[in-house]
């Protein structure tokens, strides 16, 4: 079982096509056991310059490529007994940030 912040590969569908999807990294941004799954948002290396993306700061601690853009608004729960790879984890400074854009009431 993964944690919260971890980074793990998840086949995420398209915003535009969600029949179709991607295997990306992706954050763990919540875990719930009770159904057990993992509340998850993608990452990309793609800029879409939206207000709702976080570019990340410390992508070779987290084992990501630099450029690499968390998705706030892309939130997907897949469930936790999958077989998912792991990736690495956020560091706290960009844990933060991210949760300056999950939740902006909070800023």
């Amino acid at each position: 079982m993964y944690n919260k912040w971890d980074i793990i590969l998840v086949s995420l569908p398209f915003r535009a096509r969600p029949k179709e999807s991607k295997t990306r990294p992706c954050v763990i941004i919540d875990v719930d056991n009770v159904l057990k799954e993992y509340i998850i948002v993608g990452i990309t290396s793609v800029p879409h310059w939206r207000k709702t993306d976080y570019n990340v700061k410390y992508c070779r601690q987290a084992n990501l490529s630099d450029g690499s853009i968390i998705m706030t608004d892309h939130i997907v729960r897949v469930r936790a007994d999958k077989n998912f790879t792991y990736v690495g984890r956020l560091d706290k400074y960009d844990r933060r940030n991210v949760i300056c854009l999950l939740l902006p009431a909070h800023k």
